[in-house]
């Protein structure tokens, strides 16, 4: 049963590294679970409870770059509170309906649709847009970055 447990967590940990970079997994959370588990199998003794809090802040610091960036993107962008919210509804539909891609691509095009439907003028929807696109693909280079330190993390606190 322990052996059992023990590759289910490698399993989790491998996906969620991965899962990082793939927009549509939710990487770090689900390799947190897998370290977790591989924790609690060995009775803390190959990676500590200090070690795992600082490994679950990285995988909510990881999620909530994933889900910000489209919404932060627009801010910056100046969108109006319509763009802000198409990109807010963009990431949903996206992700929903676009599976990977949806992550990245769905707040940018939320962002150019509410804008227009705001009444704003194309070239400050365009401008929103392409702001929101250019912090998604930028929050997903971080999540990328957060799960290189993560596993640094874990390989050092497995060894020493």
């Amino acid at each position: 049963m322990t052996t059992s447990l023990i590759i289910l967590s490698i399993i989790f940990i491998v996906v969620g590294i991965f899962g990082a970079v793939v927009p549509f997994l939710p990487g770090l959370p689900l390799a947190f679970i897998g370290t977790f588990l591989l924790s609690y199998v060995t009775h803390f003794d190959l990676i500590s409870v200090p070690v795992l809090v600082a490994l679950a802040f990285l995988a909510l610091l990881s999620l909530g770059i994933d889900f910000a960036s489209g919404a932060i993107g627009a801010r910056l962008g100046k969108a109006s509170l319509w763009g802000t919210v198409g990109a807010i509804a963009g990431l949903i539909v996206g992700i929903a309906f676009f599976g990977p891609f949806g992550l990245v691509l769905g707040p940018a095009l939320g962002v150019l649709l509410f804008e227009l439907v705001a009444r704003r003028d194309q070239n400050h929807a365009l401008k929103a847009a392409k702001s929101t696109l250019l912090t998604s693909l930028l929050g997903l280079a971080l999540s990328g970055i957060l799960s290189l330190v993560y596993v640094i993390v874990v390989v050092i606190a497995v060894i020493f």
